[in-house]
């Protein structure tokens, strides 16, 4: 189509072409050879600069992409949360739909005026008396939005605090104009905190406007990294004692409400005080909460009269507090409302004033700071970033629009009024270090490295590279059992006969002895949007070196190693793994792996394995909640990677598999090990050894006591009974003299080599387990250690049980290989505090190999027939004994990938035969469906747990599992 205008045609707009025809394009600032023919031809730009590609017909945004460095594909990715439908939001809300990001959500609470007419360029006279953000949405839809879905929500920010969560965490950005007091600032500067977000602040008033950027990240600086909040909260002296200050204010509010001179007062009157003084007007139930907290910790219950001045600067201390510790990141995202922070009266606007041009360009300046933060080209900010894809902007821009200055005179004021230097080698910027005062950025940085330890600490790079991002089926199907279909599984046995040349005759894939499900339709397009983040949706990932080029492209993302072939990403608040993106940062290299020098591509999924693992995660997923159990990862999706010529073998089509998911941090080679590593500092070596523990196993294991303790795994492997070694002591009413570890700054605590990064997440663990450490004793338990121990091989077994009675195998099968088992403890996750069900520690994951029942081929196993696999119940009972139990004992029999190699002293042998023989039984009784003998009996033992679990992750935290 095509419309005609003075003869001359023009093309129908086009928005649809970023994700087509310019998929993953982003233009190089690229000049001509100084021999070449352009550059001898002239001395226009032309002459100087290769050219952009070939222009479009309609597309409506050519001129963003040729910009060189400019990534429009990221900028369509873009979810833009903004706060506040106002002069600076709307005009804020006007740029992004211009931009062309993918949404904008639009928060207010006000109503529509005429004076905002003025500044507020999304309404018009006919919209006065409607909701600003419906008039502000209705105006974007209508003449601005040139392809972002738009969203209104007409709500109190501070009251309605979780949906404002809710909102920030669909969200890549906020921008904040929200006028609501210095402790509204606070507390959106520490949910973009916790949650990693870019804000962008802003405000104008008169001739002036100020912007500010923060990037977000724990380390850098933030809003609040150089102001204190005790005077906004009048916690000081001064604040209580002047004249109309607190103190003079209290007393009025006393006298007006009939309260006798004397009289002390409660909690309740003070509530009611914050409730209707100008400076604080507090509101909600957890305003009540804070203050009856700071009376408690102050360990009285009224105020004094006679002693009224002093009283209240105490309370006003506590109260800053208590309030300010609620609202860093880490407990921000949990509360209901805001009502406890102080929200004091300003100015009315027209006491001020404020026009359209302070508005539009604050809102501009604020949108053109985020967007180089995205997508400015490197090589244009400080050097000192170029390396690590840190685009480094000023952390706030001023502007007074008094034409009465000259541009000289207009920066000496601005950065005079700044306190800032003139010179841009001394001025702030957004990735400053935080101060090392700043509480926001202690508790984010505290927050984020805890995070660490369950999701991984090994830094990766993912560069968006060609391919096909693959949705979920809407269904699969088992597929019907034909000869013709038993011949595809069988074939995968042997090296593939075809389609890899001569010289590669002696590749293999993986063999898995099932048929392959199938894909029956398409989800529709809504469960898609909501299943995917933008970012990960838009081209295939994949891992490439820190220093490449492709790893300073805009729309690469940093994450963390999941093992050698995958990696995990943020976003949106949750993590999501990407399985098979690349052999560390090797690509998919080819690796000898069998006892005849078999070839086999390393770093990838391959078609039927991706598919497999997608299907049976799901599968997992309703068997495990249906015993109350947790599955670690969720299925999303998966890329197909188109093949690179220089790839070894590109024949073979590489996949990867895409879930959201809970954890990382494996129970062996992480949980289990850091445990052994922790043993002599947990339990210190008793006087006369361990013969009353030694006693317990011997009675345990039905044997005699004083005689020779074997390992448990010999006992596993001879199908020997092992110990509820916690059982037994507790009958002997004997309890193991644990002791809390020490502190990562002592002798001891250095000799253990805890990363520096980590010793405050030590300490602070430490120091909980300090104050809990009797809960073991009061639920009845002999020893947290062994309590622990039968937990985690409880659910290993449970686990374990759920799965098999579905009729599903976690992946057990012999092929060119070896024999592969997947039922092991590193295929089991250490869920983070809060993560799914309360009541659990651990969540399954990597069922790439998993089969079901009915889709099982046996004669795939038959040369295992001795071992019972060539049956779908003896692969079932080899999962069972020579998987989880024999790695759960010590031993590395299978082939699971469980290290085991943690050595413990000889002095503390005897207690690692304790762990080890709880571990094993709990799991064994577990599995047959036997009593749970040592219960999650309260909050307090679950507290300790999560505890003493930091401290083991800390000693395994580099591990890469």
């Amino acid at each position: 189509m095509s419309c005609v205008y003075a003869e001359q045609q023009f093309a129908e707009p086009r928005t649809d072409l970023t994700d087509t025809v310019y998929r993953g394009f982003v233009r190089q600032d690229e000049e001509w050879p100084v021999d070449s023919q352009q550059y001898q031809a002239g001395n226009g730009i032309e002459n100087r600069k290769k050219p952009p590609p070939e222009e479009i017909p309609g597309d409506v945004f050519d001129r963003q992409r040729v910009i060189p460095g400019f990534d429009q594909g990221l900028i369509e990715r873009e979810v833009c949360l903004v706060l506040g439908a106002g002069g600076i939001g709307q005009d804020v809300a006007l740029t992004l739909g211009r931009l062309g990001v993918q949404k904008i959500i639009l928060v207010d609470n006000d109503v529509f005026e005429a004076t905002n007419l003025t500044r507020q360029c999304l309404g018009s006279k006919t919209d006065v008396g409607e909701r600003k953000v419906e008039v502000a949405a209705r105006g974007l839809q209508s003449f601005h939005s040139l392809r972002s879905e738009v969203e209104a929500v007409h709500c109190d920010a501070i009251a309605d605090w979780p949906r404002i969560v809710e909102l920030a965490q669909q969200a890549t950005a906020v921008f904040n104009g929200i006028d609501a007091g210095a402790m509204w600032d606070f507390c959106i500067n520490s949910l973009c905190k916790e949650l990693g977000l870019p804000l962008c602040a802003g405000q104008s008033f008169g001739w002036k406007f100020m912007t500010e950027l923060y990037t977000g990240r724990a380390k850098d600086v933030c809003a609040f990294c150089y102001d204190s909040t005790k005077s906004l909260f009048g916690a000081d002296e001064r604040a209580i004692v002047k004249k109309g200050g607190i103190y003079d204010r209290f007393l009025e509010f006393l006298t007006s409400r009939g309260f006798e001179s004397k009289s002390d007062v409660g909690a309740e009157v003070l509530v009611a005080f914050l409730r209707e003084d100008l400076q604080f007007r507090c509101f909600g139930s957890q305003l009540e909460e804070v203050v009856q907290l700071c009376f408690e910790r102050l360990g009285c219950s009224v105020l004094q009269r006679f002693a009224l001045q002093a009283d209240l600067l105490k309370i006003f201390v506590e109260y800053e507090k208590q309030a300010v510790s609620k609202i860093l990141p880490g407990t921000i995202s949990g509360l209901r409302d805001l009502g406890f922070i102080p929200r004091p009266k300003h100015a009315e606007t027209r006491y001020i004033g404020s026009w359209v041009c302070p508005c539009l360009g604050c809102a501009v300046t604020m949108v053109s700071q985020w967007t180089a933060l995205l997508t400015a080209p490197i090589e244009d900010m400080q050097d000192s970033a170029v390396h690590s894809k840190l685009r480094n902007l000023p952390q706030a821009v001023t502007f007074n629009l008094d034409a009465s200055m000259t541009a000289e005179e207009q920066m000496g004021y601005e950065f005079g009024a700044l306190g800032c230097s003139v010179d841009k080698a001394d001025r702030r910027h957004c990735r400053d270090p935080s101060s090392k005062d700043c509480r926001v950025c202690a508790a984010a940085t505290r927050l984020h490295r805890e995070e660490d330890l369950f999701f991984g600490r090994i830094p990766v790079v993912l560069s968006p590279v060609p391919g096909e991002v693959q949705e979920l089926p809407h269904s699969w199907k088992a597929p019907e059992i034909n000869d013709c279909k038993r011949q595809v599984a069988l074939r995968r046995r042997g090296p593939l006969s075809s389609g890899v040349g001569e010289s590669h005759t002696n590749v293999v894939v993986p063999a898995l002895p099932a048929l392959d499900w199938e894909r029956e339709g398409a989800s529709p397009a809504s469960e898609s949007a909501s299943r995917w983040p933008m970012e990960l949706k838009c081209m295939p990932l994949m891992k490439v070196q820190r220093s490449s080029l492709a790893a300073l492209a805009p729309s690469s993302l940093c994450g963390v190693a999941s093992g050698i072939r995958s990696a995990l990403v943020r976003s949106q608040g949750k993590w999501w793994r990407l399985k098979g993106c690349g052999n560390r940062d090797e690509g998919f290299p080819l690796e000898a792996k069998g006892d005849r020098g078999e070839l086999n591509i390393r770093g990838c999924c391959f078609r039927h394995t991706a598919d497999t693992e997608l299907r049976m995660t799901a599968l997992a997923v309703e068997a495990l909640n249906a015993a109350n159990l947790d599955c670690a990862n969720k299925a999303v999706g998966s890329y197909r990677y188109t093949s690179d010529p220089e790839w070894p073998l590109p024949q073979l089509e590489r996949f990867c598999a895409v879930f959201e998911t809970l954890g990382n941090a494996r129970l062996g080679d992480h949980l289990l090990a850091g445990l052994l590593k922790l043993l002599p500092h947990l339990v210190p070596l008793p006087k006369h050894g361990f013969s009353a523990l030694r006693t317990a196993i011997a009675v345990g294991r039905g044997a005699e006591p004083g005689k020779e303790l074997f390992a448990t795994a010999d006992l596993v492997c001879c199908g020997m009974a092992t110990a509820d070694v916690a059982g037994q002591l507790s009958l002997a009413k004997v309890s193991l003299e644990e002791v809390v570890p020490p502190t990562a700054s002592s002798e001891t605590g250095v000799t253990l080599a805890i990363p520096i990064d980590l010793q405050e997440i030590w300490d602070g663990a430490r120091e909980r387990l300090v104050a809990n450490w009797d809960a073991p004793c009061a639920a009845g338990e002999a020893s947290l250690l062994l309590w622990l121990a039968w937990r985690l091989g409880w659910e290993c077994g449970a686990t374990l049980r759920a799965l098999h009675a579905s009729g599903i195998s976690w992946g057990t099968y012999p092929d060119a290989m070896g024999i592969h088992c997947n039922a092991h403890v590193n295929n089991l996750v250490v869920k983070p505090p809060r993560a799914g069900r309360s009541n659990t520690f651990l969540a399954a994951l990597d069922f790439d190999m998993a089969f079901t029942r009915e889709v099982f081929v046996p004669e795939a196993c038959k040369s295992h027939s001795n071992m019972g696999l060539d049956s779908f119940d003896g692969v079932l009972a080899f999962e069972v004994a020579m998987g989880m139990q024999t790695v759960l004992s010590g031993s590395d029999f299978t082939s699971t990938g469980v290290s085991n190699s943690v050595q413990v002293p000889e002095s503390h042998k005897a207690l690692e035969i304790a762990m080890r023989d709880t571990l094993v039984t709990a799991c064994d009784a577990a599995y047959i469906g036997g009593e749970d003998s040592h219960p999650l009996r309260s909050s307090a033992m679950q507290a300790v747990a999560h505890d003493l679990i930091r401290i083991a992750l800390c000693l395994t935290s580099d591990v890469e599992a």
